[in-house]
C-alpha cells in the first residue's frame, strides 16, 4: 500500500515492520532533557513561566536503517577524507493514536467515522514511537525540527523479505508547496483541515509488514527530488543518496504528561493544507491560521538525535508497527 496525495485520500497504514539497528548494550539508562529542545523555541507573549522541561530515556541508536548503497555514495565512501566533527540536529515527533474519550476528558476533539456508530468526536492520545497497532485504528503523527529548514516525508510499504516498495513523497504535496519548518512549527500530518483528518490501519495482505517513513530536514531546498503525478519519487538515487550513512540517537518521554491531544498543539499546527490557506506573512509558514508552540508548551513525545555533515540534511526514520 502506498500514501497517495495525503491530504486527499485516508489510506494507510498497516505496520508490523522490523528493522536492523545497532543497540547499544549497557547505555539504556542513558537520557537527556528537553532544554535545548525548548529553549529554541520563542518565549510565551505573556507571562514569565519557566520552560517545560522533560526527561527523555535512550531507546536505541540506528544507523543504515535503509541498507541500499547508491554507486555514487559507495564510490565515494572508498575514497579517504579528512575528518568532518558531526552536526546534530534534533527532530521531535510524536504519535496519535484517536479514542472515544472517557467521562470528563478534555482537549481537542477530532470528528470521525466510526463504522455503523457514524460520525463520533474522538480525543488523540500520544503513544510511543514503538507503539503496535491494530487494524482499524486511527492515527496521526507531528514533526517539529529544533532547526530552521525545508521538511520532507518520504514512505515506503515494507515486505516479510526485508524488500521496500517504491517511495512517495507524502510532505510537501508538491515541490512546489511551502515546506519550511522551525523551532515551534508543528507539522501535523495528516492536515487537521483535511476531511479525514486521519490515518486508518488497514491490513494489506499477508506479506506486507508496514511503512518506513524517512523523515528529512535539509538546510534548503531539496533541488533533486522528482516527482510522478501520484507523489511517487522518480529519483530515487537522490533520495538514496540522503540515506546513505544516516545515523541518528532516539530519545521518548519518560513522563505522563500532555498525553492528549491540546489546544496548544490545534492552534499551532501547520500541514499542507493550512499553508495554502495562510493569508498573511506572520513569522510562521501557516501566516495568521496558525502560531508556534513556546517554550512552556507540549514537547514532542520522541526526540531523535540526528547526526549529519555539516550543511547536508538531517535524516531520520520512523517505523510503525501493527500487530
Amino acid at each position: 500500500m502506498k500514501i497517495t496525495r495525503i491530504s486527499m485520500y485516508c489510506c494507510l497504514l498497516s505496520f508490523a515492520f522490523s528493522c536492523p539497528i545497532i543497540g547499544q548494550q549497557g547505555v539504556q539508562d542513558r537520557s537527556i532533557t528537553s532544554d535545548d529542545f525548548a529553549e529554541k523555541r520563542p518565549a510565551p507573549v505573556r507571562g514569565t513561566s519557566r520552560p517545560r522541561r522533560a526527561n527523555y530515556k535512550f531507546v536505541r541508536s540506528e544507523k543504515k536503517v535503509v541498507q541500499s548503497r547508491p554507486t555514487a555514495a559507495e564510490s565515494s565512501a572508498k575514497t579517504a577524507k579528512p575528518v568532518i566533527e558531526p552536526v546534530v540536529s534534533e527532530i521531535g515527533v510524536t504519535m496519535w493514536r484517536l479514542r472515544p474519550p472517557q467521562e470528563k476528558e478534555s482537549g481537542h476533539f477530532f470528528e470521525v467515522v466510526d463504522g455503523s456508530k457514524g460520525r463520533q468526536m474522538w480525543l488523540a492520545e500520544r503513544v510511543s514511537i514503538d507503539t503496535p497497532f491494530k487494524s482499524g485504528e486511527k492515527i496521526r503523527f507531528a514533526i517539529e525540527s529544533s532547526v530552521e529548514g525545508y521538511l520532507y516525508v518520504f514512505n515506503r510499504e515494507t515486505f516479510a523479505d526485508g524488500s521496500l516498495g517504491v517511495p512517495y513523497m507524502i510532505f510537501p504535496e508538491s515541490v512546489r508547496d511551502d515546506n519550511s519548518v522551525g523551532p515551534g512549527i508543528l507539522v501535523d500530518i495528516p492536515d487537521q483541515r483535511d476531511d479525514v483528518p486521519y490515518f486508518n490501519i488497514t491490513p494489506q495482505g499477508p506479506n506486507y509488514t508496514g511503512e518506513l517513513l524517512t523523515v528529512v530536514i535539509a538546510p534548503k531546498p531539496l533541488a533533486g527530488i522528482r516527482l510522478d503525478r501520484d507523489g511517487k519519487v522518480t529519483s530515487t538515487e537522490e533520495l538514496s543518496n540522503l540515506e546513505f550513512g544516516t545515523e541518528a540517537e532516539v530519545f521518548s518521554r519518560a513522563d505522563i504528561d500532555d498525553k492528549i491531544y491540546s489546544k496548544a498543539e490545534f492552534e499551532s499546527a501547520c500541514g499542507g493544507r493550512t499553508r495554502r490557506g495562510k493569508t498573511e506573512k506572520s513569522g510562521s509558514p501557516c501566516g495568521i491560521t496558525s502560531r508556534k508552540l513556546t517554550r512552556d508548551e507540549p514537547l514532542p513525545q520522541t526526540i531523535f538525535r540526528a547526526q549529519s555533515v555539516p550543511g547536508a540534511p538531517a535524516v531520520v526514520f520512523v517505523k510503525l508497527a501493527v500487530l
